[in-house]
């Protein structure tokens, strides 16, 4: 019986995760062509994932709650690429920092809409916009902590680790919803030279 009940919890789960990618993917299609998430129904969300209406209200409450395990999803992905600098910020290799930059902006580019969603919908919704707030503050936590490390092998410069974290974090925010979800693909190269070359400097020591 307990390999049935976790068989079965499994199953569900499965579903509701695949539920989920085809409610994230009707988001982002309707909002890149044009649609804002506030005035999209859940029937119109729904249709468009191929699903019923009913089936919606089976998986979230509303669209509140779609849009909050669609903020955690986004920023999880994040913190995972984001994580590609954090583990080796010790070795004071750009290119580290750099592969790390790269994907950071992929991940805006290829859910351009869902950024969108998320921080449109953070200006009404308090519980999205605590969501948000909070799965920042994580990235923040993590990147000062990378920062404590550089600095305790004497490669990074004495900056203030927390400040310099928020700061950081913030302005790769910014450039990634400002710049790289509205801008031409073509540009994103510079744009990644560009917050590589400011987070290095600002960071790293001068070789010797």
């Amino acid at each position: 019986m307990p390999s049935v009940t976790r068989g079965a919890h499994a199953n569900r789960q499965s579903r509701r995760e695949s539920m989920e990618r085809r409610l994230f993917a009707a988001a982002e299609q309707l909002i890149s062509e044009g649609s804002t998430f506030t005035e999209l129904s859940v029937e119109r969300l729904a249709a468009q994932a191929g699903i019923s209406r009913s089936t919606f209200y089976v998986h979230f409450q509303d669209k509140g709650e779609l849009v909050r395990k669609l903020t955690r999803t986004l920023l999880t992905e994040l913190r995972d690429v984001s994580g590609q600098w954090w583990e080796t910020a010790e070795r004071a290799e750009r290119a580290d920092l750099a592969a790390a930059v790269t994907a950071i902006v992929d991940v805006y580019r290829r859910h351009a809409a869902a950024f969108t969603a998320v921080v449109e919908t953070a200006t009404y919704d308090t519980t999205v916009a605590e969501e948000l707030r909070a799965l920042v503050q994580s990235i923040i936590d993590a990147t000062r902590a990378a920062i404590e490390r550089g600095q305790a092998a004497e490669v990074m410069r004495e900056v203030a680790p927390a400040e310099t974290a928020a700061v950081l974090t913030w302005m790769v925010e910014r450039a990634g919803y400002q710049l790289v979800r509205v801008s031409d693909p073509a540009g994103d190269a510079k744009i990644v030279d560009v917050l590589t070359d400011i987070i290095w400097t600002t960071l790293y020591r001068a070789p010797a």
